[in-house]
């Protein structure tokens, strides 16, 4: 009976140091409303920032790709916005176009939320309060890497040129981890510069194939400028750590594969 006893008091002990948690989701009164709430702010230094749209998506939406099922008007120049959402669970995501339209994808230089993904729920007769942190677009969306420049002491350098040696702004370098290159990639410069530069930051050394484009939506389409290293030869850069490649030449030419509908599609 005491071994029980000490047992049961250990168990007591133990419930009583267990760190408590609790639903993070602030409701508030909706005056009648159902929906969600908040203020959408800079990720780098809190600023709040206007004319951002909030997407709501249905949580068992098998991507967020096209058209929300509801879209709030743009933020105001507090960052603030509020929308009317029926009860359920929802995905949350906010976006920003610097072409100031409410739809369509997402380029570089736009907007987006950090998390790209948020389920929350929305109660009858309450207001789901949700902040937004955002983040830039540095390189086109659709790659593993998020979109997010991370600069590392490890890479390669070069130019985009198309047949006639002039320089290619607005192109970007790409980089896969092994020779399959019709999918998408897993590491993405920015935007080349007006002299066609580029920096392909990496997280450590290897072997890596390379390859450009102009756009980032879909496989390349006929007539698009696109350039593999090395011409049509998939041959790879070793990368040493620490270290980078430099002086990478590639020249882009127009497409002349076929198309195929709906591949290397981005996630937002």
């Amino acid at each position: 009976m005491r071994q029980l006893l000490t047992l049961f008091l250990l168990l007591g002990l133990l419930a009583g140091c267990a760190p408590m948690t609790k639903d993070q989701t602030n409701f508030i009164d909706g005056n009648g409303r159902s929906g969600l709430t908040g203020k959408v702010t800079l990720k780098k230094d809190g600023q709040p920032l206007s004319g951002v749209y909030v997407n709501v998506y249905p949580s068992h939406a098998p991507n967020l790709l096209g058209p929300s099922t509801y879209i709030s008007s743009p933020t105001s120049a507090d960052g603030n916005y509020s929308i009317d959402v029926p009860p359920g669970k929802y995905f949350v995501v906010a976006r920003k176009r610097t072409s100031g339209m409410a739809t369509g994808p997402i380029s570089t230089g736009d907007y987006f939320s950090e998390d790209s993904r948020l389920v929350t729920e929305i109660k009858a007769g309450k207001l789901t309060q949700i902040d937004l942190p955002m983040l830039n677009m540095a390189a086109p969306m659709f790659f593993k890497q998020g979109g997010i420049i991370n600069v590392t002491e490890t890479g390669i350098t070069g130019v985009l040129v198309d047949s006639t040696g002039k320089p290619l702004p607005g192109g970007f370098a790409i980089a896969y981890t092994n020779n399959d290159i019709q999918r998408l990639p897993d590491y993405a410069s920015a935007l080349t510069n007006d002299k066609g530069e580029f920096t392909l930051y990496l997280p450590q050394g290897g072997e890596y194939y390379l390859a450009a484009r102009m756009h980032a939506w879909d496989m390349p389409r006929p007539g698009e400028l696109y350039g593999k290293y090395d011409g049509e030869v998939v041959t790879p850069i070793k990368v040493p750590n620490k270290g980078f490649v430099k002086n990478i030449k590639m020249v882009m030419e127009p497409f002349t594969g076929v198309y195929k509908e709906g591949m290397n599609k981005r996630p937002l």
